[in-house]
C-alpha cells in the first residue's frame, strides 16, 4: 500500500516521502522555492544561473568529481529551474541513497570559483542566443511579459542578455544565502524509500544548515475584474511582429485561468484537454488532422496563485488569419455552453490514464509531490486526485469558461506576414 510521510527538521527543512511498494528504485530531490518570480528585473535569470553554479562543485569536489561520483554509482541526475522552484533530483538504487544525498548536500553549498562563474555566464548567454534564433523567436517570453505587465512571473527563467551580463559573483553568493535556507527547501523522495532512514540522513547532512535572516518574498498578484478576469492585462487584441526569416506564421495567445482550488485547477486541465490536446481535441481535428496547421494546442499553466491558458498555432502564413478566426469560433462555442458530456468524459479518461501511468514511475511522482509540498504543503494520492477529476461536472466547466473566457486574450502573430 502506498504511504506518505513528512517531517520538519529543527532548522525548518521539510522532509517528505511517498513509499511505493512495487518500486525497486528511489527518486529523490531537493525542491527550493527559488525561481523567476522572486527576481527583480535587474537580476533576472539569477536562479537559473545559480542552478548552473551548483554543479561546478564545492570546496571538497570539482565539477569533474561530481560527475564521476554520480556516474560511478549509475545515478541519473539533473536539475531544472522554473518560475517558482529550482529542483535538484536523481534516480538511483536505494543502497546508494546516502551517497547521493551527501553529494547534493555538499554541492548545494558551492565554491563560486571566479573561473567557473565567467565560463557559465558565456554558456548561459549562448543558450539565450540560441533560444532567440529559434521560432517563435522568444516572442512567447515577450507575450508573457506583456500579459503579466511587469510582474516577475513574466520574467524569462533564463533572464535576458542584459541582466545576465550584469550579474556579479557576489550577487549569486547573496542569492544562495537568501533563497537556499533550509526553511525554504523540501527534501522529497518517492519509490523504495525508508522514511526514518531518510530523516536520519537529512539530519546528518542538512541539519547544520543555517537560515538566512532575510526571508524570500513574492510580489502579490493584483486582480482586475474589468478585463474578463485577467489579472494584469489592460487591453486585448492581436499584435503582429514581422520575422521575414520565418517559414510559418506563429500565433500565440494568453488568457487568464483560475487556480484558487484543486477543483478549479482540474477544470482548467480538462478544458485544455478538450479544446487543445495534441491529439483528439477540437483544435487537433480542426487544424492538425485536416492539414491546415502543423501545430495547434491549448496549454494550461498553473502557478501557486495564478494561471493562464496559452494557445499556440503554427501554419502557412497565408492561412494564419483565417485559422485564427476558426480558433476563436471554437472558443466562443465552448464559452456558450458548447462542450458536451461526451467530450468531458473523454478528457477525464485521457487525463486519468496519463496520471495513473505516470504514477508507476517514481520520478514522475517525485515532481508532483515535491512541487506540491514545497509550494502548498499539500498531498493527494493518485486515487484521491483521480476521484476529484471524475467528480468535475459539466456545469463546473461551463461556469469556469464564463469566469475565464478564452476569447478575452492577448494574441501575438509572428512570421513573414504583417
Amino acid at each position: 500500500m502506498t504511504s506518505f510521510f513528512h517531517q520538519k527538521l529543527a532548522n525548518g527543512l521539510h522532509v517528505a516521502a511517498e513509499n511505493l511498494p512495487f518500486a525497486r528504485s528511489v527518486s529523490v530531490g531537493f525542491f527550493v522555492r527559488c525561481g523567476a518570480r522572486y527576481e527583480s528585473e535587474n537580476i533576472s535569470g539569477i536562479s537559473h544561473f545559480l542552478e548552473h553554479m551548483v554543479f561546478k562543485g564545492s570546496p571538497a569536489r570539482s565539477a569533474q568529481d561530481v560527475n564521476r561520483e554520480f556516474d560511478t554509482l549509475g545515478i541519473s541526475f539533473n536539475a531544472c529551474t522554473t518560475e517558482e522552484t529550482t529542483i535538484f533530483y536523481a534516480t538511483l538504487l536505494p543502497e546508494y541513497l546516502e551517497y547521493c544525498l551527501e553529494i547534493y548536500a555538499d554541492i548545494l553549498r558551492p565554491s563560486f570559483r571566479e573561473d567557473d562563474f565567467r565560463a557559465e555566464k558565456e554558456v548561459i548567454l549562448e543558450e539565450i542566443g540560441m533560444y532567440e534564433n529559434e521560432p517563435p523567436f522568444c516572442m512567447d517570453d515577450r507575450l508573457r511579459q506583456t500579459f503579466f505587465n511587469g510582474h516577475p512571473l513574466g520574467n524569462p527563467v533564463l533572464g535576458s542578455v542584459r541582466s545576465v551580463k550584469r550579474l556579479r559573483l557576489e550577487q549569486l553568493r547573496e542569492w544562495l544565502q537568501k533563497m537556499y535556507s533550509p526553511q525554504n527547501i523540501t527534501l522529497c523522495a518517492c519509490g523504495c524509500v525508508d522514511f526514518d532512514r531518510l530523516v536520519q540522513l537529512a539530519e546528518k547532512y542538512c541539519g547544520a544548515w543555517k537560515n538566512s535572516p532575510e526571508s524570500p518574498s513574492t510580489a502579490e498578484i493584483p486582480q482586475n475584474s474589468e478585463t474578463c478576469g485577467l489579472p494584469f492585462l489592460p487591453t486585448t487584441g492581436m499584435q503582429t511582429f514581422r520575422r521575414p526569416q520565418a517559414a510559418q506564421q506563429y500565433l500565440l495567445s494568453c488568457s487568464a485561468s483560475g487556480v484558487s482550488s484543486i477543483r478549479e485547477r482540474l477544470a482548467g486541465r480538462l478544458i485544455a484537454s478538450i479544446l487543445g490536446d495534441d491529439s483528439g481535441s477540437r483544435l487537433y481535428w480542426e487544424f492538425v488532422d485536416s492539414g491546415r496547421a502543423e501545430h495547434a494546442v491549448l496549454g494550461f499553466t498553473e502557478f501557486s496563485d495564478v494561471g493562464f491558458f496559452c494557445t499556440s498555432l503554427a501554419c502557412d502564413p497565408d492561412e494564419a488569419l483565417e485559422n485564427w478566426k476558426h480558433t476563436e469560433a471554437i472558443y466562443r462555442d465552448a464559452e456558450n455552453g458548447g462542450i458536451s458530456e461526451e467530450e468531458l468524459v473523454l478528457a477525464k479518461n485521457r487525463l486519468a490514464t496519463g496520471m495513473t501511468l505516470g504514477s508507476e514511475k517514481a520520478w514522475n511522482r517525485l515532481f508532483g509531490i515535491g512541487c506540491e509540498w514545497a509550494i502548498a504543503r499539500e498531498y493527494r494520492t493518485v486515487e484521491e486526485e483521480n476521484a476529484l477529476l471524475r467528480s468535475i461536472s459539466l456545469e463546473e466547466i461551463h461556469t469556469y469558461l464564463t469566469r475565464f473566457p478564452l476569447t478575452c486574450s492577448l494574441t501575438f502573430s509572428i512570421g513573414p506576414k504583417k
